[in-house]
């Protein structure tokens, strides 16, 4: 199973609130009711499976499931532009 996390497209919320109640454990509701998520990945299946409710239940398709790399991170080599 890989690791996700929630992701809330700002721009795309309307503050609906349907995702806090579908999936209260990883998402808590601001002063004007916009989704804050839990930016640790969801690791157990219940925690997953309310946030794939949770992202099903948005009218606006303002939540996204986004997978977290788990491996090494590699970093390019620096590239020698003296030539």
């Amino acid at each position: 199973m890989s690791d996700y996390r929630l992701v809330v497209d700002a721009a795309r919320c309307d503050a609906h609130g349907i995702c806090a109640l579908k999936a209260p454990e990883s998402i808590a509701l601001d002063r004007w009711g916009y989704p804050q998520t839990d930016p640790a990945p969801l690791t157990s299946a219940r925690r997953l499976r309310r946030a794939r409710r949770a992202v099903a239940a948005c009218p606006n398709a303002a939540l996204v499931l986004a997978a977290v790399q788990t491996g090494p991170v590699t970093v390019p080599s620096v590239v020698d532009r003296s030539r």
